[in-house]
């Protein structure tokens, strides 16, 4: 049982910009959502400290990155369409310190569940979103001095992965006591990809992405797939396994397409996942199936955006085919598939998807399209569908707070779509770990050709 014992609100150490920070298209659609990450702590000799580091460094952090520390609030320009901004209050991030009954090894491979969702801080969404706090850290002591948890949920609404992952690596490095570079300080300005909004009666490209998914053939809604229960696990590829998988997916290529770039380590694994998804629902051959996965903008758009851009910087896209060709043919057209929606996401694909997404009626209906909720005017992304998200370029494993690396970093969600992140494992040595959100009907089968198909 994990209790309580402290909640503190941290405000930044001295005054910083007031107002109102205008988010855009891409930062709407992400307005009422926290995404819950988790870093576990082997024990320290000063780890008494650590609640009052935190305390300290974040306030310290939190002067350079503000925008953490205000609240959002609905756009006085704008009342009908729904749109948000952020209002620059300071009113701060809030800090909890934790204990558990639990040793670190009662929590196993830290895999979401309901066990470690007692990790993870929890984000009251009945309360007026105007109060709610965009930032929650919860640190848990594990039983007997074993180390601690750091349990992240971080409002999307203030940035991607990419800038999460970098405010977390600059507030580390205040904790132990280090000045950040010039070149460290988030870039806050987003109207960069503040573009005129120029409606088309024909978009510009299909936008597969934004278009109802495929359903079940013979059903006529997602009812009953939106019933079945869904688990995580985490499956591990060794260096060697994910080499095997890219040589498997290359050696396609080679043949049909010589002189093109070899696949990614994200292509070959993201048609092995779509594959292994394909398979273990036992599907009809005809049966169409979408894949939906983002895109950096940062250097995909033009002129190209910083690289400490703090906000949400991703497209959204997607590929299709039918589970016949998906599971009979070789993994490299797989992979090419994948290739073929990430290659889309260009400048012009990029402002296009945006003039789409400006044209909902409400940035609710938006909101809805790219999250999705649960009720049954949101879209389901699982069966027949797959989505995938792809960590293996963010340095994760640099949160060192003067405590040492985190030993683990996960996606601490059990999503109720099926869905995969792929993440690097902290060994260092090239193996990846992949968290697997998957129908629980299906999940034995999906693991067993996971591993016998590499």
């Amino acid at each position: 049982m994990v209790t309580i014992k402290n909640s503190y609100t941290v405000i930044p150490e001295e005054p910083t910009p007031q107002g109102r920070l205008w988010l855009s298209d891409k930062d709407q659609v992400a307005t009422q959502h926290h995404t819950p990450t988790i870093y576990i702590y082997k024990p320290n000799q000063n780890q008494e400290n650590v609640i009052e580091t935190l305390k300290n460094s974040l306030s310290k952090i939190l002067v350079h990155y503000y925008p953490i520390a205000g609240r959002l609030c609905y756009s006085d320009e704008e009342v009908d369409s729904c749109r948000v901004e952020l209002n620059l209050n300071a009113k701060g991030a809030i800090l909890l310190e934790a204990e558990t009954t639990k040793t670190i090894h009662d929590y196993g491979d830290f895999s979401p569940s309901d066990l470690t969702k007692e990790l993870i801080p929890i984000i009251d969404y009945n309360q007026p979103f105007q109060e709610m706090p965009l930032l929650v850290v919860q640190l848990t002591s594990f039983k007997n001095n074993q180390g601690f948890a750091l349990g992240v949920a971080f409002s999307h609404s203030l940035s991607d992965g990419t800038g999460a992952v970098k405010f977390i690596n600059s507030w580390a490095k205040i904790a132990r006591g280090e000045t950040l570079e010039p070149n460290e300080l988030p870039f806050l300005d987003r109207t960069l990809i503040k573009f005129s909004h120029t409606p088309s009666k024909v978009p510009r490209f299909e936008h597969i992405e934004l278009k109802p998914l495929p359903l079940i053939i013979g059903r006529k809604d997602t009812s009953e797939e939106r019933k079945k229960k869904t688990t995580a696990t985490l499956l591990k590829l060794s260096y060697d396994q994910v080499e095997k998988l890219k040589k498997k997916a290359n050696d396609f290529l080679s043949m049909k397409k010589k002189g093109s770039r070899p696949f990614s380590k994200f292509e070959a694994i993201g048609a092995h996942l779509w594959r292994c998804a394909s398979k273990a629902r036992g599907l009809e051959d005809d049966q169409e199936s979408v894949v939906r996965f983002h895109a950096d903008i940062r250097r995909r758009i033009n002129p190209p955006l910083p690289q400490n851009f703090f906000a949400n910087a991703l497209a959204l896209t997607a590929t299709k085919g039918c589970v016949g060709e998906i599971t009979s043919k070789p993994l490299g057209y797989v992979a090419q598939k994948i290739r073929e929606g990430t290659e889309l996401v260009k400048d012009d694909f990029i402002k296009s998807q945006i003039d789409v997404i400006r044209s909902f009626r409400k940035m609710d209906d938006a909101m809805k399209l790219f999250l999705g909720d649960e009720t049954e005017k949101a879209p389901y992304f699982g069966n027949p569908n797959f989505q995938v998200a792809s960590w293996t370029g963010m340095p994760f494993y640099e949160a060192d707070f003067g405590y040492g690396k985190p030993i683990y970093f996960g996606y601490a969600g059990v999503s109720p779509h099926d869905r995969a992140y792929i993440t690097l494992s902290p060994d260092g040595d090239g193996s990846v770990i992949v968290s697997l959100h998957f129908q629980m009907a299906h999940l034995e089968l999906f693991k067993k050709y996971f591993y016998e198909d590499i």
